[in-house]
């Protein structure tokens, strides 16, 4: 049942954790999160304003039919009325704008989770791999490369010297 299960999580997982992390990524995140929470806490907080301001209405109006015989409905009933829509939509686009960037905050840890759990495995069919293993046993995928400038080796996933920094070649 579980067979090929690591193999499934790093090819899904391909790509990504570079997506998720990049700087663009990190930048929109945080906006949408800044603009998002607000406009959702003000438009639910709007919400329960209009709501308790027609309660406070309605049994104002029940207290003066009790004491009159005739009902007078006044402004201050229809008002909330009318605000609760528009709050409610700035509550619902502001939660939507937030739930996107708490996607990509999500996504991007959960990529750092599951390749820190997941081990060292091949970047082409996830076999499990060892640290002295310059070819995947199972497929052949090159999984180190001689840095050109210093000649140390790196792997295939690292985009930049350890050693020297320089940018390696694939």
């Amino acid at each position: 049942m579980f067979k090929g299960l690591t193999e499934e999580i790093k090819r899904l997982n391909n790509g990504v954790k570079n997506v998720t992390n990049c700087e663009r990524a990190k930048k929109l995140k945080i906006k949408l999160i800044s603009i998002g929470l607000p406009m959702a806490i003000l438009g639910f907080i709007g919400v329960l304003l209009c709501i308790i301001f027609l309660i406070i209405n309605v049994t104002g109006t029940f207290n003066s039919f009790a004491s009159s015989s005739s009902i007078s409905l006044n402004a201050g009933m229809f008002i909330p009325i009318f605000l609760v829509i528009p709050c409610s939509i700035v509550g619902g686009i502001g939660a939507y704008i937030a739930k996107l960037g708490f996607g990509i905050l999500i996504t991007g840890y959960a990529t750092n989770l599951i390749d820190e759990t997941v081990g060292n495995n091949c970047p082409n069919c996830g076999d499990i791999i060892d640290d002295d293993e310059e070819f995947c046993s199972k497929c052949g995928t090159r999984l180190k490369i001689s840095c050109p400038n210093c000649k140390t080796i790196n792997t295939t996933k690292d985009k930049f010297c350890k050693k020297c920094g320089k940018e390696l070649s694939k």
